[in-house]
């Protein structure tokens, strides 16, 4: 359900954070998941509210905004060949360097924390953040997600 457009940017090089972000938005703009102010208040709550984690020594980020820019729940995800900067969640200063974006558009406010939870759950299994960090191809992808129940 969540992954089911199954927008994916494998082995990307975004410029910036922000450039990351227009990439992935523009996809589910695209799949109409998400309104035109979907970008411009993922980038706004990311200053305020900044979601880089770092978990075994990879990077990810789970970018996100208010329900009310969006009109259909889907996560889009983009791997990285060089990494870039995001600032740690629950910090205002500390940087890390992110390879792995999980951007959440979410229809139900509910639905944030669960897939947040759930999404936390599976960067903890050992090998899977490398795998999608290895990852080539969408369905290569997509495996790895349904193989850790998020589908």
């Amino acid at each position: 359900m969540f992954f089911d457009r199954q927008i994916a940017l494998l082995k990307q090089k975004p410029a910036s954070q922000e450039a990351a972000f227009q990439l992935l938005a523009d996809e589910l703009v695209k799949e109409q998941c998400v309104n035109a102010d979907f970008l411009e208040n993922i980038i706004k709550r990311e200053l305020v509210f900044p979601t880089g984690l770092e978990i075994n020594g990879i990077g990810v980020a789970i970018p996100h905004t208010d329900s009310q820019y969006v009109k259909e729940s889907q996560v889009a995800f983009m791997s990285l060949t060089e990494p870039i900067p995001f600032i740690e969640m629950g910090t205002n200063d500390k940087e890390i360097q992110v390879s792995l974006l999980f951007m959440l558009a979410l229809k139900e406010p509910h639905e944030q924390l669960e897939m947040l939870q759930n999404l936390i759950e599976m960067f903890q299994k050992t090998g899977v953040l490398e795998k999608l960090l290895a990852a080539e191809t969408i369905g290569e992808y997509q495996e790895i997600i349904q193989k850790n129940g998020l589908n």
